[in-house]
């Protein structure tokens, strides 16, 4: 399956130092090549949790990090960033998501889904939410909370079950209530 081969891939990829060369491209290549090198990055980090050591030991946070400040680079380089970024701190408590980094990925929440990016941001969310990196003051500030709630109502408007679940386990984890169980508490008194 898909996931299967892009782990694969990504061990391969780690294996060649390839992690290096990806990091080397997105710190200083071309525009262009920043923004294959973090979406490659991203992809694989994603994909492959086992590469998070490598890709932090090579440099990968303060290039992330640069890259989700830096004024020329395109928003896709930016939001693979801080994918990145978020996905390395759901694995990793020491290293916490900046407000930049949570605030770019909600961002793409009231997106039209674009290759992925929307759906890729909502995973890389609800993992970092879900983790125990993830600080409910900071969601707050950002307003990352109301978006999860809102994702929540939208999906399980949608019948999208499986996200809708995800997004309430996230709001749990933040000490929000739950959305569901209220929608399935108004639905049970209206129905007696």
């Amino acid at each position: 399956d898909d996931i299967s081969v892009a782990i694969a891939n990504s061990v391969v990829i780690a294996a060649a130092g390839g992690i290096e060369v990806l990091i080397a491209l997105a710190r200083d290549g071309t525009a262009g090549q920043k923004e294959h090198a973090a979406g490659a990055l991203s992809n694989m980090i994603e994909a492959a949790p086992g590469t998070h050591e490598g890709v932090v030991e090579a440099g990968g946070v303060a290039v992330f990090s640069s890259l989700t400040q830096e004024a020329s680079a395109s928003d896709l380089c930016k939001l693979a960033a801080a994918m990145s970024l978020v996905y390395l701190a759901s694995t990793r408590p020491d290293l916490p998501a900046d407000d930049t980094c949570l605030s770019l990925l909600l961002s793409r929440l009231d997106q039209p889904e674009e290759n992925g990016w929307r759906r890729d941001s909502i995973n890389a969310l609800l993992a970092f939410a879900t983790s125990l990196s993830a600080c409910a003051e900071q969601w707050h500030r950002v307003g990352g909370v109301a978006a999860l709630q809102a994702l929540a109502r939208e999906t399980a408007e949608e019948g999208v079950e499986r996200q809708a679940e995800r997004c309430d386990e996230a709001l749990g984890s933040l000490g929000e209530r739950r959305v569901r169980s209220r929608r399935r508490t108004a639905a049970y008194t209206r129905e007696r």
